[in-house]
């Protein structure tokens, strides 16, 4: 059984968010995929296996639960996929199709004289939900200055989802939103109240030239305390800011990872059609840093 550790949105290793993804998984359980996933313990690790629905089926443990869909997870695994020659590069761009719990995703992989470029993931249509939320309560539940909360009318706290609800929280610098320290269990607690898997902090004061935002994702509800280098947080978000009207339809890079020490880059593209978002993909590289053998049974 190939399994593999690979970090996603990032081409240099040890960088990026480190994914398991575990092939040849149609005989596992899904007590041991669990089993696996509470092991290895990243925050998202995936299981590939046939499908009739789609080209392949993948499933997506944290180390607390399974989950419906993970972003990094899903670029990740079609990295794999293609570099180990199980996706062939039959034209500049070929496309695939993903099953798992939240449906059927379809997955472009491009390629440069047959070289793996990138990954990009076909998002569900983004839904904004409002929040009555105070700042004072999200202050509290940081460990900041409400104040350091810029939200306002054109930028309001806001529930954002391509398939796992966020909430999006705007703060006003990278040196505060990375020095902020959560008190988790209150965040798990906002977290169940308001039916999202994780909270999603971002500033618009960025560490590299030619990024849009940097960004921070905790999600203690499904076992993730923070999460380096988030994939359909950073969709939302993207999707959101366009939506806003703070950037132009076309290609977002949003960067996160800073306060992990594993900085990452995800590529969000957006289309429009009159101020409607009618195209949303989120994508990038992926660098496979080792191969696993398990010593004991799942």
């Amino acid at each position: 059984m190939p399994i593999y550790q690979v970090d996603a949105f990032t081409d240099k290793p040890y960088n990026g968010n480190p994914t398991a993804v575990v092939l040849d998984a149609d005989d596992l359980t899904q007590k041991q995929k669990q089993n696996f996933a509470r092991e290895i313990n990243l925050s998202v690790s995936t299981f590939v296996s046939k499908s009739d629905k789609a080209n392949f089926k993948v499933e997506f443990y944290s180390p607390r639960m399974e989950m419906n869909i993970s972003g990094h997870g899903t670029i990740a695994t079609f990295w794999v996929l293609a570099k180990l020659g199980l996706i062939k590069p039959e034209t500049d761009i070929t496309r695939f199709t993903q099953e798992s719990k939240e449906g059927i995703h379809e997955i472009e992989i491009f390629w440069k004289e047959e070289q793996l470029e990138k990954v990009m993931m076909v998002q569900k249509k983004p839904i904004f939900t409002k929040t009555n939320v105070s700042k004072k309560e999200l202050a509290d539940i940081l460990g900041i200055r409400s104040d350091k909360i810029i939200s306002k009318e054109k930028l309001p706290v806001t529930i954002a989802s391509t398939g796992n609800p966020k909430l999006l929280i705007p703060i006003a610098n990278k040196e505060m939103t990375d020095a902020l320290v959560p008190k988790f269990d209150a965040l798990e607690r906002l977290c169940r109240r308001l039916k999202i898997t994780g909270v999603h902090l971002y500033t618009f004061d960025t560490y590299l030239e030619g990024t849009n935002c940097y960004t921070r994702h905790f999600a203690p509800l499904v076992g993730v305390p923070e999460n380096p280098v988030s994939g359909m947080a950073n969709a939302a978000l993207g999707a959101f800011l366009v939506k806003q009207e703070f950037f132009p339809a076309g290609r977002l890079i949003i960067e996160q990872g800073e306060s992990l020490l594993r900085p990452g880059k995800v590529e969000v593209e957006i289309e429009t059609k009159n101020k409607k978002i009618t195209t949303l993909k989120i994508g990038g590289k992926s660098k496979i840093i080792f191969k696993l053998t398990l010593e004991e049974e799942m």
